[in-house]
């Protein structure tokens, strides 16, 4: 049996230029009650070996380092990578099992080139998921899977478990025409130091994708609700909800262009907290030959947050992107981004005025 390596390395350096924003997840935010640490994210490597005949897959995710800045614009540096191991095999024509291993490392300094000081922080999750997976030809997809991970964080005491319990639906009644998803997660964190906290998750989701007759466009709407307990501290739950429309338009071969609209609802019940996050996008992609790809992306995003109906802030940015994609060979890739916010208004005044901007670069390889 041939085994398929997939491996990749990503650099991301960004040249902050100012604070904008205001982060009201810092009140009574369950974030704050256990180690800082990125989300853990759901392996889906399972997908992946799913499509491949050998049934096995060896990743290791690009490499991701960024530098930011603080509350106060001081500089922060952050490196986060994750390798996984994935197998699938299908024991009927209908029905098969998949489990997922991986590793995930996320690094924080508090400072800019602190690597070796104290002020850095790193966060390592052991990831382990097991799925099973219930498919009719291209029409019908179940999957079902439980996933469960520790993470230890760096100079602070005990660690943290979580288990999740998940399923997915996906219904292409009409092939390449209409497609359906419905997601339901849920998901209990406890971490064992001296507050012992606990945070439960519930996360509902669906999604349709439909092609319009007589045009070449493609309508894309979701939708998702978020529930954070934190049953040892009730002044931190919060519930969130997502709303995204999209027309997608393939005007040729190797053109596209899209365009919609986001709407985030964040409500603290304890604090009768509200924050409101409204954007609306446009982006065009445009492949000149086989082997690159340029990607354009402007976006307006406009965040107001109250209190008991008080206001407390708004603020408004404008997003522009740059991107480019190069196919090296049957086996490499190449990438380069440029990403720049320009902020049209903050209320209360920014602590700088001068926007951030983002130079990515990354590179990968399938073997």
């Amino acid at each position: 049996m041939s085994k398929s390596w997939l491996a990749a390395g990503c650099v991301l350096l960004a040249i902050p230029l100012s604070v904008v924003g205001s982060d009201l997840d810092g009140i009574s935010s369950p974030d704050d009650i256990a180690p800082a640490a990125t989300p853990i994210p759901i392996l889906t490597a399972t997908d992946a070996a799913a499509s491949s005949t050998d049934h096995f897959q060896v990743s290791i995710d690009p490499l991701i380092a960024t530098r930011a800045p603080g509350p106060t614009g001081q500089l922060a540096d952050s490196a986060d990578e994750h390798v996984g191991l994935a197998w699938h095999l299908p024991l009927f024509s209908l029905f098969s099992v998949g489990y997922d291993s991986g590793i995930n490392a996320f690094r924080q300094d508090q400072a800019i080139f602190d690597d070796n000081g104290a002020t850095s922080e790193v966060t390592t999750s052991l990831i382990n998921k097991a799925s099973l997976i219930l498919e009719s030809g291209t029409t019908f997809k179940w999957t079902g899977y439980v996933q469960g991970s520790r993470s230890f964080t760096g100079g602070l005491p005990g660690y943290t478990d979580a288990t999740t319990y998940g399923t997915e639906a996906a219904w292409s009644p009409f092939k390449d025409i209409t497609t359906v998803k419905v997601d339901a997660s849920t998901q209990t964190s406890q971490t064992f130091n001296l507050n012992r906290s606990i945070l439960d998750e519930d996360i509902y989701s669906a999604s349709l994708d439909q092609k319009l007759p007589c045009v070449p466009v493609t309508l894309h709407t979701a939708g998702a609700i978020t529930d954070d307990s934190v049953p040892l501290l009730s002044g931190s739950d919060k519930n969130t909800d997502e709303v995204d429309a999209s027309l997608l338009w393939k005007i040729v071969d190797n053109a596209s262009a899209s365009a919609g609209v986001q709407l985030i609802d964040c409500n603290t019940p304890s604090t009768v907290t509200l924050q409101n996050t409204n954007a609306i996008f446009s982006q065009i992609s445009l492949q000149p030959s086989d082997t690159w790809t340029v990607t354009m992306r402007a976006a307006h995003e406009q965040t107001d947050a109250t209190a008991a109906g008080q206001f407390l802030s708004t603020e408004s940015d404008v997003l522009l992107s740059l991107g480019l994609t190069w196919k090296l060979s049957d086996h490499f890739t190449a990438g380069a981004g440029l990403d720049y916010r320009v902020l049209q208004s903050e209320t209360p005044a920014p602590i700088q005025s001068v926007p951030p901007a983002t130079i990515s670069l990354s590179a990968g390889g399938n073997f």
